[in-house]
């Protein structure tokens, strides 16, 4: 009970440290505790609302993000629209960011240890894997992005390069191993560059919005630009599947938001933190997507949606030199952080017996050339509609059995000595898997994914399968337990 859990943690204004009766009690059990694992103390917390805010403003100023509005606009939205669509699916998606922050603030605890709290220790491994594959996707995709500009790059310096045969896969060669090497060394290199980075970025930013001012002659010309219009597609018709994939675009940062709230001294920190830094960015960003497309339309005669073919373009050297330093910045500092490490950490940690992490990180570069990123990329459609629908059909789902568990289920308390534990205690569940967790979860996402092939009112389910997913998950989830399990926390 409750005097059982005061024992071995308290309450430190808000955030729940483990006492030494505690930490004396965790060495009596087979446990995953280690100095990586363990919680982080109220006393080591530095991070404030500002701290959380600047997170995001790397993980935002992305070439990623730029790239959205403009597939928007591509399918045919027009500027403002593509604006509003954007900048909604990235608030809404901070309410269960904020909600699943909670415990890694409350707790110090990382994400694999908060999925490890609901689907239990062997349940655990789909949902987290799951996650690591996604990373292993996404750390494709942004280096093919790199490898476009550091080909912009070399052929800027010598312009013979374009000849040669497979030079666009020579870089993106070069640029993941690059990746792989940050990654790899676990160097300082990293937190180094993403501090240092954010502000080159908003600056790279801000040239690219007075470049395409002076190209069109004044906003008031560059946003009435056909570009600018979009086509003349029914809004409403796309406003539904855009605004998932924009949702699902941070879904899976949302389902890990635990690995960097852990740090923050306060949930008001987090919360206000979390809420400043990505709405603000996200209109900024887009913003500067949009003018690079539309003044690339009137400078070179049709619309680029890619800033690293966009950079290609310009007859100066010193112009592609520089802005081609710029996307490469803004990619490594993205992408090794969001999308190689935490597959690296997830896969050494499952496989403990065979991998280390070293081993893993090269395992995750090997897992993004198998994932042909540059077929993705041919079609903006396929980048935002296919990719990122089929993943809010999963993430949806999931957040929603996260959020029923922690708030509805254990009211927030968690007992961290069981947490740990991986031969029993209060989290074991069935044989180590809550299988009313997995299970819910499988079969919300497939249902949600199969209304991709209705022409009925089932389609619905697909177009917005986060948040109904979301709300799905939450209701199936408790609704199940309530059934079931009779002896659970529930309500009593």
């Amino acid at each position: 009970g409750s005097d059982f859990m005061k024992k071995f943690q308290q309450d430190n204004h808000g955030i729940w440290d483990l006492t030494k009766e505690g930490l004396q009690e965790i060495e009596k059990y087979e446990t995953i505790y280690t100095n990586d694992t363990k919680p982080i103390s109220s006393k080591e917390r530095e991070w404030g609302s500002w701290d959380i805010a600047a997170l995001w403003i790397g993980i935002m100023v992305s070439i990623p993000v730029y790239m959205l509005a403009s597939g928007l606009i591509a399918s045919g939205m027009n500027w403002w629209q593509s604006i509003s669509v954007i900048v909604l699916g990235h608030t809404i998606v901070i309410i269960p960011a904020t909600l699943l922050g909670h415990s890694g603030t409350k707790y110090g605890i990382s994400y694999p240890l908060v999925s490890k709290l609901i689907f239990g220790p062997k349940g655990n491994i789909f949902p987290t894997m799951v996650r690591a594959f996604l990373g292993c996707f996404w750390f494709g995709i942004q280096c093919w992005i790199g490898g476009m500009a550091v080909d912009s790059m070399i052929s800027a310096i010598i312009p013979a390069w374009i000849q040669i045969n497979g030079h666009l896969f020579v870089c993106y060669g070069i640029f993941l191993l690059l990746n792989v090497y940050i990654g790899y060394t676990g160097s300082k290199a990293v937190k180094y560059m993403e501090s240092y980075a954010a502000p080159v970025l908003i600056i790279m930013g801000l040239a690219v919005i007075i470049w395409a001012y002076r190209v069109s002659g004044g906003f008031g010309k560059l946003l009435t630009h056909s570009v600018a219009q979009g086509g003349k597609n029914n809004f409403w018709k796309l406003f539904f599947p855009s605004l998932t994939a924009m949702i699902a675009f941070d879904g899976t940062i949302a389902l890990n938001i635990s690995d960097f709230t852990r740090h923050a001294k306060t949930q008001k920190a987090q919360i206000s933190g979390q809420f400043i830094g990505a709405p603000v960015m996200t209109v900024f960003i887009v913003f500067v997507g949009i003018c690079g497309t539309v003044a690339s339309a009137i400078s070179f005669g049709s619309p680029i949606w890619n800033p690293a073919e966009l950079v290609s373009k310009f007859k100066n050297p010193l112009i592609v030199i520089l802005f081609s330093i710029f996307i490469i910045l803004a990619t490594l500092t993205t992408n090794v952080a969001a999308n190689l490490v935490p597959p690296g950490i997830i896969f050494s940690n499952l496989f403990a017996k065979f991998l280390t992490y070293k081993k893993a990180i090269i395992i995750v570069g090997f897992l993004a050339i198998v994932a042909q990123p540059w077929k993705v990329l041919e079609n903006p459609n396929n980048y935002i509609y296919e990719v990122n629908g089929a993943l809010a059909t999963f993430l949806g789902p999931m957040a929603g059995i996260y959020l029923a568990s922690y708030w509805l289920e254990y009211k927030s308390n968690i007992e961290l000595v069981d947490l740990y534990r991986i031969d029993g205690g209060k989290y074991y569940y069935d044989k180590g898997v809550n299988k009313i967790a997995i299970i819910s979860l499988f079969l919300i996402t497939l249902f949600l994914y199969f209304g991709k092939f209705s022409d009925s009112f089932y389609k619905i389910f697909y177009e917005n399968s986060y948040v109904l997913g979301l709300l799905i998950g939450m209701f199936v989830y408790i609704l199940l337990i309530k059934i079931f399990n009779k002896n659970n926390s529930i309500g009593g």
